[in-house]
């Protein structure tokens, strides 16, 4: 079989190869006993008559067409054999040429993406210095205390931060327009969530009282809508006020933290939450950072065609977010300022950045000789059930159908993990501490 290779774009490749000889004579029996199985001849079952007489009934167009695809897989897997080509998706082929004895068949073939690496150990990137102040601790324990308010209803006009529960219907022109009503809404004034100006009106409203609320929707808003006036007939029923509980050492109780049972254990308690919080997000950061600097070091061979692939379950991705939070496809890109095109182009941004970040970590793992033992598996159980205080056999069977990702999942952390212990730099001997352990949050 005669073949031609020809790289046309990075993960791209040509192969133009002709079938001839034993190949091309097999490929056209199959054809022909094929299309056999289709003819019908008076006195034979369907497919059963002679060869010679049901070829007469066969026209020469789909006797020719057939041997292509009948030609078309043998000689494909002796392309990829023979240039040791792995392929990412199904190739284009096209038959250039068809003769009584002979055709020839031009492949695009589109290959899984590559990576070598650059330099990966000894970049100098520490982990950031983690620190939590007195006031940060006040701020956590202040917010558990709000967390933990109870409402409670009242009869004074509202502020910022009651919560107002009411009816209100919205017209725009004098006309109710779609979407712009609600019963026993309940909105936390000062928490943004209606449009600017709305909120404020609200203000100062009492139980059972009746408001009417006049806003301008902004010029980046809805189509429908944007830059128009509206007015909310709005119907308030309650009012509700936020009560804090007091910081004492009952209230630390009631929160069932084991180990902590007063203020000083409690201030201690959101003080240890923060490091590790502040450190976690250290991690990331210096991560991110290594990645960078290695991404910029690889070559890549990437095609086109795996980019806009993985652009594309993006795009739907984030398609179906919008759409769960109630919003159109259409009414987002009025709300951002985003064309289609900008929008893919930062679609197919995000999706190469992706793609280059998952070949360094696999080719870093394979480099390395990395691997994931059962016995790496067996340890995530029992430290998942020593956890939570279960049986790791009640773990196993929770996780274990499930295992293949399991694995894929704790590969990717010891890759990681290998990154961030030969990359320091002048870390503080404290982020070496920490970057040994293996990473369950990025």
């Amino acid at each position: 079989m005669a073949t031609e290779l020809k790289k046309v774009s990075p993960s791209v490749y040509e192969v133009t190869c002709e079938v001839t000889g034993d190949a091309y004579k097999a490929a056209g029996e199959k054809a022909l006993a094929k299309l056999v199985e289709k003819v019908t001849i008076k006195g034979f079952r369907k497919g059963k008559a002679p060869i010679d007489l049901a070829k007469k009934l066969i026209s020469p167009l789909d006797l020719a067409n057939e041997t292509i695809n009948q030609s078309v897989n043998p000689a494909y897997q002796e392309v990829l054999k023979m240039f040791n080509l792995t392929p990412n998706f199904q190739p284009t082929v096209d038959c250039t040429d068809f003769k009584d004895n002979s055709l020839t068949l031009k492949f695009t073939i589109y290959t899984v993406p590559t990576c070598k690496l650059g330099k990966y150990k000894g970049i100098e990137i520490p982990m950031d210095k983690v620190e939590v102040s007195d006031e940060e601790i006040e701020k956590a324990v202040n917010q558990s205390l709000k967390d933990n308010a109870e409402l409670v209803l009242k009869e004074e006009a509202a502020a910022m931060g009651d919560t107002v529960v009411f009816d209100f219907k919205g017209y725009v022109d004098g006309k109710e327009f779609e979407g712009g009503s609600a019963d026993n809404y309940s909105l936390v004034l000062g928490s943004n969530q209606f449009v600017p100006g709305f909120e404020e009106q609200l203000v100062g409203v009492l139980p059972e009282s009746k408001k009417d609320v006049e806003i301008t929707f902004p010029e980046q808003y809805i189509k429908e809508l944007a830059g128009k006036k509206a007015k909310f007939v709005c119907m308030v029923h309650e009012i509700k006020a936020k009560k804090e509980p007091e910081l004492n050492d009952e209230f630390v109780a009631s929160l069932g933290l084991a180990g902590v049972s007063n203020v000083e254990e409690f201030k201690n308690h959101k003080k240890q939450e923060l490091l590790n919080a502040k450190t976690r997000e250290a991690k990331n950061k210096q991560f991110a950072e290594l990645m960078a600097e290695i991404v910029k070091g690889a070559e890549f061979e990437i095609s086109d065609k795996l980019i806009a692939a993985e652009a594309e379950n993006s795009k739907k991705e984030s398609i179906a977010q919008i759409e769960q939070n109630g919003l159109t496809f259409d009414m987002y890109k009025q709300i951002t300022g985003l064309d289609d095109a900008k929008f893919e182009e930062n679609l197919k941004e995000a999706a190469l950045n992706r793609i280059k970040e998952y070949l360094v970590l696999n080719q870093v793992g394979a480099d390395e000789h990395l691997t994931i033992t059962k016995g790496d598996v067996d340890a995530y159980y029992e430290n998942l059930a020593a956890r939570y205080g279960m049986k790791k056999e009640e773990i196993k069977k929770i996780l274990g159908a499930n295992e293949q990702g399991l694995v894929s999942n704790l590969y990717q952390n010891k890759v990681e993990n290998f990154i961030l212990l030969n990359n320091l730099g002048n870390a503080a001997p404290e982020a070496k501490e920490e970057a040994k352990e293996v990473k369950e949050e990025k």
